[in-house]
């Protein structure tokens, strides 16, 4: 069954990160469906992403803000309540969002830290077209007020809904009623939070099968996207990097890479009759 009007944003998240990172994003872009890739402005292989990202004009760029796992662009003095001991972000999204809740994060210096990683991105000359966060953060209510008033000064225009609906293919097998529980949760915050109301794809993919975005998963996320309108899939190619980031996570960096480049993908996006886009394009 064809799905005329159908058009796909293919978001490689997490640029930046790491160089294996950056190389398997290029790849799937260069000799794949991957249209977009959000940067990570404080990631220790930044500056190569920036390179890379002007060597492929092609590749629509945007900003994955993070306040988790890594260490801010600003003085971590300037933003303590956002920092541990050792000037670096709580290591998960739900570290983050138990301090958060408790009042121990000060919004004046998420403000600060996500406008310094927005600036710094920006000056490299980055044409930055939407924004989206590591681990989501940017879908907790308060921190979604604050997105939605950067965006707005920066003339940025979409940012990222991370909603999946619910399909009959994520119930069942090992792993899936602790995902399915995450996912309702974050469903549950985008609902209550401001990023509703900001321009942005009609539909989110990919949260279900993050990190393990194998060619079977990705098949039958695209023999199940809706015959009209815009989808953003959220994916993370990379290189084989032991010991890397990805790999610390469990990701299957390599076989999402593989899968984004398979001549067998590209069969069933031109079956399907789904238009590849950039957010740029919206």
């Amino acid at each position: 069954m064809s799905a005329p009007g159908a058009r796909l944003i293919v978001n490689a998240d997490d640029f930046g990160l790491s160089a294996a990172i950056n190389r398997g994003i290029v790849a799937a872009h260069r000799d794949g469906i991957v249209t977009s890739a959000s940067v990570m402005a404080n990631g220790p292989a930044f500056e190569h992403a920036v390179t890379l990202a002007k060597a492929n004009p092609g590749l629509d760029i945007g900003l994955h803000l993070t306040l988790t796992g890594l260490a801010p662009v600003s003085a971590a003095a300037s933003v303590a309540s956002l920092v541990g001991r050792n000037g670096r972000f709580a290591l998960h999204a739900i570290d983050f969002a138990r301090r958060y809740a408790r009042g121990a994060v000060l919004a004046a210096e998420v403000r600060a830290e996500l406008d310094a990683q927005i600036r710094l991105a920006l000056s490299r000359g980055l044409a930055i077209s939407h924004l989206d966060s590591h681990q989501h953060v940017h879908a907790l209510p308060g921190i979604a007020r604050i997105v939605a008033d950067l965006a707005a000064a920066h003339a940025i225009g979409i940012v990222r809904y991370p909603c999946e609906p619910l399909q009959a293919y994520m119930f069942g097998g090992a792993g899936r009623p602790r995902r399915l529980a995450e996912q309702l949760a974050l469903n549950a915050l985008c609902a209550a939070s401001a990023l509703k109301r900001l321009p942005h794809a009609d539909r989110f993919a990919g949260f279900h099968f993050g990190g393990r975005l194998t060619q079977h998963n990705l098949e039958i996320i695209l023999r199940n996207l809706p015959a009209r309108g815009t989808i953003e899939l959220m994916c993370h190619p990379a290189e084989e990097d032991s010991g890397g980031p990805h790999h610390q996570w469990g990701y299957a960096g390599p076989a999402e890479r593989d899968a984004l480049t398979s001549t067998g993908i590209r069969t069933l996006i031109a079956q399907r009759g789904i238009a590849l886009i950039g957010s740029r394009d919206l």
